[in-house]
């Protein structure tokens, strides 16, 4: 607490993630992702918003070499192209106040090879440099670019969000569900990324620890920080006064936070918590709401490890044993779709 933990140097911190693994990223071949996506208009975006077009990110190549075939889920003829090819959606946390690709690339690599997956780690725009739906919309559009660009099918794709990113992934899921059920409260403006089509739901995704609550702080988010390396007590006073500011009203913080938001029709999840981290409590919100819908959902769960700990894993035996965990799920989630498809 006594060592201020202010927002640039967050985001020192977390560019320095690829020093948590002895995982070097070189056995993978990788490429730097920045394309501009012409199809999408950007009319009837909120006002002093800053849509953009430009999908930013890493592409790693675990599973295979090459560019993946550009075909389009609404084609039946699509699994011919693209039915080996898993990927995984990486989103990476810092609050939405930090973290970056780069950081969580050697983490990234590591699952991909160990879930023998590509991994498509999407860069998108930080808080408070930018608004909070502008962070969402570069998260959509990644998917977008995913589906519909590279012709990755919906069933090959499993998101894997980290802290926040694993909110955003959480919301995004959110999203497309309501898309397909016609549920008309999404904002006019996730329309132009939001297909009606059935099939535009990703197979399941992982969280790892996932920051799902924006409201007031309470229960473990106030009482663990005094014990969490990670999310401690400095990070706590910094970050959380950014929020009203970004999302505004408490009503307006609840109606972004995923785990008060409806979650019918959600893919499988697999969900890692410690239970004397800040979030835990978000976490138990998120599941208990996502099971009480009908949502399938594995829990790993640990005692006495600060957030994230699963990038822990070099030196932290229950940092690899739920690194191993949640890369179980994964394969196995991966040959049960495959079974699905095939019969």
């Amino acid at each position: 607490r006594l060592f201020p933990t202010p927002v640039k140097r967050m985001r020192f911190a977390l560019q320095q993630l690829s020093t948590w693994t002895t995982n070097d990223a070189k056995s993978s071949k990788w490429e730097t992702i920045e394309e501009t996506i012409h199809d999408i208009p950007t009319t009837g975006y909120p006002e002093n918003s800053q849509p953009k077009k430009v999908v930013k990110g890493i592409y790693v190549y675990s599973a295979s070499s090459g560019t993946t075939t550009t075909t389009s889920p609404d084609n039946d003829n699509n699994d011919n192209n693209n039915n080996n090819k898993k990927v995984i959606f990486w989103l990476f946390g810092g609050a939405f106040l930090s973290g970056d690709v780069q950081g969580n690339l050697c983490h990234a690599e590591l699952v991909g090879r160990t879930c023998q997956a590509d991994v498509f780690l999407a860069d998108y725009r930080l808080l408070p440099e930018t608004k909070f739906d502008d962070t969402l919309w570069d998260v959509l559009l990644a998917y977008h670019y995913l589906v519909k660009v590279r012709g990755v099918h919906p069933n090959n794709i499993i998101l894997w969000g980290i802290s926040s990113g694993a909110g955003h992934c959480a919301r995004l899921l959110q999203l497309i569900s309501e898309r397909e059920r016609n549920i008309t409260t999404n904002p006019p403006w996730l329309r132009l990324l939001l297909q009606p089509q059935s099939n535009y739901m990703p197979s399941g995704a992982v969280l790892l620890c996932p920051f799902v609550d924006y409201t007031e702080p309470s229960g473990s988010f106030l009482e663990y920080p005094k014990h969490d390396l990670v999310v401690n007590q400095s990070v706590v006073e910094e970050g959380v006064p950014l929020f009203p500011k970004v999302l505004g009203s408490p009503e307006r913080r609840q109606a972004c936070s995923p785990c008060y938001l409806d979650c019918t029709g959600l893919p499988p999840l697999c969900v890692i918590l410690s239970e004397h981290e800040a979030v835990y409590d978000h976490g138990c919100r998120l599941v208990n709401k996502a099971r009480s819908q009908g949502v399938a959902v594995t829990v790993g769960m640990w005692k006495y490890m600060c957030h994230v700990f699963p990038f822990f894993s070099s030196f932290c035996p229950e940092g690899q044993q739920s690194l191993d965990f949640c890369c179980a799920w994964a394969r196995e989630h991966i040959q049960k779709t495959d079974q699905r498809k095939n019969q």
